[in-house]
């Protein structure tokens, strides 16, 4: 039996990024009167503290954080390494990184604390399509941050997003070489869905899919304006392919567990 003792962890509220795609920095549900959600952030010996207790109490294997973008504060980081170093909390954790906030000293720092894997949202590997998703990353601050997780001796999974608006077939196959060129412990594939409150969504186009939008795993209706969904698909399925020795669980769950809807191969998440 291989099953780990697993739970989450939050330790700060909301994202001062404002990636077009997302809803946690541009969070009009939430703070409906800003553009910018405020930062709310967990003193790191509390975080500790709480990690120490549900690690004793569950015989935890492995701590999540379930913020979505955990290193918002390198200063942060440091204080909450240092801290869990301090009080020999020895759980593993893991948490999803933003590429441009590195450094080799704070990956150091987060291995001698435990970091056993982190989650980074490469997204694309054409610059075009970086810039315009308004995330704030590069292909070299990506790739700094992958190489420097590895120096470090942490693992890395990286997610991709296939379909942003301008997106061609050119930026596709830029995304695949990143991909390659990278060489990450897991690899996750999926396609824009434009969730209501994103920058994304059009209520005036996307209003009437509501009813049967999937997610971004098995989406079966979004395209770009020069790539169909059947060819957003035909690369999903590509690239699940080509690493499927390496997917993340959920891109293994929906290729486990196919449907056929309407003569086309569909799936369902969990």
């Amino acid at each position: 039996d291989n099953a780990i003792r697993i739970t989450s962890f939050q330790s700060h509220r909301a994202c001062p990024f404002q990636c077009k795609y997302c809803l946690d920095g541009f969070n009009k549900v939430l703070y409906p009167n800003t553009r910018k959600a405020p930062m709310r952030y967990r003193d790191p010996a509390d975080i500790v503290a709480e990690l120490a207790d549900a690690t004793r109490t569950w015989r935890l294997d492995l701590v999540k954080f379930s913020d979505p973008t955990w290193n918002t504060d390198i200063r942060w980081v440091r204080e909450f390494c240092a801290e869990k170093i301090r009080r020999r909390v020895d759980v593993p954790f893991y948490p999803n990184i933003h590429a441009t906030l590195t450094s080799p000293e704070m990956m150091n720092d987060m291995r001698r604390a435990g970091c056993a894997q982190i989650a980074v949202g490469v997204e694309s590997g054409s610059p075009k399509v970086l810039r315009q998703i308004g995330k704030g990353t590069t292909v070299s601050s990506i790739r700094n941050c992958v190489r420097w997780a590895k120096d470090a001796g942490i693992a890395v999974r990286a997610y991709f997003i296939l379909g942003m608006p301008e997106e061609t077939v050119a930026d596709l196959e830029l995304t695949e070489q990143f991909a390659d060129e990278l060489d990450v412990d897991e690899y996750g594939f999926t396609i824009l869905c434009p969730y209501p409150g994103t920058q994304m969504y059009d209520p005036r186009v996307h209003e009437p899919l509501l009813s049967h939008m999937t997610d971004e795993y098995s989406n079966d209706f979004w395209e770009t304006n020069s790539v169909s969904n059947a060819e957003l698909r035909q690369w999903q399925r590509r690239l699940t392919a080509k690493f499927a020795d390496r997917l993340t669980w959920h891109n293994r769950a929906v290729q486990d567990h196919p449907l056929v809807v309407a003569g086309e191969p569909h799936c369902v998440t969990h």
